[in-house]
């Protein structure tokens, strides 16, 4: 798991503000899926506390790692809508806890983070006209 993190970060650092802060879509295929985030940590979501939450096409995130698509939510149990995914996609969510992160660059170490998946492992999720998951984490998996 720690490792998975790890190319997640490593990941993280190669995107442009651009492509993490706005909602976008960059795949042509006709997936959609919507995206509910939910942050069970002591910390509070608000417009500066962000949730952020990338989709990727591969369940193996690392410095060559382009999300398909991301977003950020300002309220917790917030829900993102995204279209023209692949089939099958991966999730990754974070909470900016210091209230510091610009989605610039891969989320400062000790931000709390998910990767999508049971024991830390990538689960792809399916896309459709009514496809929707709800992403749920704490604070006990952290950037590296």
């Amino acid at each position: 798991m720690q490792q998975q993190m790890k190319r997640a970060a490593l990941g993280f650092a190669v995107l442009a503000m651009a492509t993490l802060a706005a909602p976008s879509v960059i795949a042509q295929d006709a997936g959609a899926l919507k995206v509910t985030v939910r942050y069970t940590g002591p910390g509070t979501v608000d417009a500066t506390h962000e949730l952020y939450i990338w989709v990727f096409d591969t369940p193996t995130i690392d410095e060559n790692s382009v999300p398909l698509a991301a977003d950020v939510l300002t309220r917790n149990g917030a829900t993102a809508s995204f279209t023209g995914l692949p089939k099958e996609v991966y999730l990754v969510a974070a909470f900016d806890e210091r209230g510091d992160y610009d989605g610039s660059a891969a989320p400062p170490s000790g931000t709390p983070i998910v990767l999508y998946g049971a024991n830390g492992v990538a689960e792809p999720v399916k896309t459709g006209a009514d496809a929707a998951v709800t992403v749920t984490f704490d604070d006990t998996v952290r950037m590296p």
